[in-house]
């Protein structure tokens, strides 16, 4: 039913009252007719928008409760964002510590074979040696910066890559 059905009666008794008045071919019938129409449709009209306020109402606080729920969506996908991110941060640092290791024991033992006996044969400076493995110390320590740089780079690009798919 849409409003022109709706309102057709009201309508019609509305042209017919103007008629009446045109042609001053008014009754007493008449205004008490066209007052009790009047009445009926003040009091649908009342009908209606206290129904129109209570669902108003309720359409409000939905929404209110739809926005405080997206907020805390949007805080929790914050939270988890940063658990993931630490999560990633970990397995990158052990990814790159035990990369370190290997090359750290590779290198001590090359220094060890081979720069050790050259050190103790031609160089009678005492400590050289340890020096030597100071300054690989702080060459590995610097190398273990850029590689979970590296790593961490490589994981963000896997999980970029993955939610561009999904």
């Amino acid at each position: 039913m849409n409003n022109k059905e709706l309102y057709h009666e009201e309508i019609t008794t509305l042209r017919g009252f103007r008629k009446k008045i045109e042609t001053k071919a008014m009754f007493k019938e008449d205004l008490h007719l066209f007052t009790d129409n009047y009445e009926d449709l003040l009091a649908q009209a009342k009908v209606i928008t206290r129904v129109s306020d209570r669902l108003q109402k309720k359409l409000d606080s939905a929404n209110i409760q739809i926005l405080e729920q997206n907020e805390k969506i949007k805080d929790t996908n914050l939270l988890l964002e940063d658990k993931v991110y630490q999560l990633v941060r970990a397995k990158v640092g052990k990814k790159a510590g035990r990369l370190l290791l290997i090359f750290t024991l590779g290198l001590f033992g090359l220094e060890q074979i081979f720069l050790e006996p050259v050190i103790e044969k031609y160089v009678s400076v005492p400590f050289v040696d340890l020096g030597i493995l100071t300054l690989l110390f702080f060459i590995v320590k610097s190398l273990e910066s850029s590689l979970e740089n590296f790593f961490l780079k490589k994981e963000k690009k896997k999980i970029l890559d993955k939610t561009k798919i999904d």
